[in-house]
């Protein structure tokens, strides 16, 4: 089944999703949690393209930076 992996709706995506931040948030991943996120990524051909995609969005996010950080002109200056 192919899933429209760039719906925030898809839950095939939203679960991806999670377990790209549960990955983040706890980078040794209890073995039962390893285990499952095999078994899920296994499941089915759309899991595993999901959470590639998933990862790289993640990491694409990483390099942006946040909007503090950016030294913005002040509206007065335009």
């Amino acid at each position: 089944m192919d899933h429209d992996m760039q719906s925030p709706h898809d839950a095939v995506w939203q679960a991806a999703w999670a377990w790209v931040q549960r990955q983040h948030e706890m980078p040794d991943l209890p073995a039962v949690e390893q285990v499952a996120l095999v078994a899920w990524l296994n499941e089915a051909p759309g899991h595993r393209a999901a959470y590639e995609r998933a990862s790289k969005v993640w990491l694409m996010t990483g390099l942006v930076p946040p909007v503090n950080d950016i030294d913005l002109p002040d509206s007065e200056d335009r």
